[in-house]
């Protein structure tokens, strides 16, 4: 936060309310020929290329963590990364 910027916790600690309209559960009835009207051939496949992407990096984590590696490469810097490598 900028130093110029003031924040007066009198006023940011007063005790109140968040308040806003009921966010919508379970409430997604399209068809998938539906939603394809919505994109393009293009923009499906960004989309799915995107969630491919952040799918295989969860898997590296969770191989990292349980593992100790990924694809053949071993991860053996324990703790925060900064004081492994400086």
């Amino acid at each position: 936060m900028p130093k110029i910027q003031f924040i007066d916790p009198a006023e940011a600690r007063k005790p109140g309310f968040v308040e806003f309209q009921p966010i919508p559960v379970n409430q997604y009835q399209k068809t998938v020929k539906e939603e394809r009207e919505n994109f393009t051939d293009e923009e499906l496949k960004a989309i799915y290329h995107d969630m491919a992407l952040i799918r295989e990096f969860e898997t590296m984590l969770n191989l990292i963590k349980t593992k100790g590696e990924y694809n053949g490469v071993a991860y053996n810097h324990p703790g925060p990364a900064h004081l492994s490598i400086g």
